[in-house]
């Protein structure tokens, strides 16, 4: 029984995180990152074609923070006076963020970072995909 048990173990570890970023690229999460699009575990997505608000990450050494910000249209940002702390942790064989706010902590898997896009999927296996922010005044 024992035997069964530990099997299933491994196979859940090899399933959980089969895509894992590579370390040098979780630095790439720092940034202005906008909201595309959400994909629900039942398939349905939710498009973002313009966001009020775009998300703001510092990272040092795997530590910063996330602060929601409201892009202007002559390139600056207004910040709100909230920010959360996040860590980036290794576990299972997986990047996760975890972010800790005033009155409720969350963590979201990194499924895949890059120069243009962050794929991340919470708890309840629902994956938010961001793209860079690209200031409205440099859009031609």
């Amino acid at each position: 029984m024992k035997k069964y048990f530990y099997v299933l173990l491994l196979q859940i570890g090899l399933i959980s995180c089969t895509s894992k970023p590579s370390k040098e690229s979780i630095v790439k999460i720092n940034g202005y990152w906008e909201i595309e699009k959400v994909v629900f575990p039942d398939g349905n997505k939710k498009a973002y074609q313009v966001n009020e608000f775009i998300d703001n990450i510092n990272l040092k050494n795997s530590v910063g923070t996330r602060q929601k910000i409201a892009p202007q249209l002559d390139g600056s940002f207004l910040k709100g006076a909230i920010q959360d702390k996040i860590k980036v942790i290794d576990s299972a064989g997986c990047y996760f963020l975890k972010t800790q706010a005033n009155f409720t902590k969350w963590e979201e898997k990194i499924i895949s970072v890059s120069d243009d896009e962050l794929v991340l999927e919470n708890e309840a296996k629902i994956t938010y995909y961001y793209k860079k922010f690209v200031p409205y005044s440099k859009i031609k």
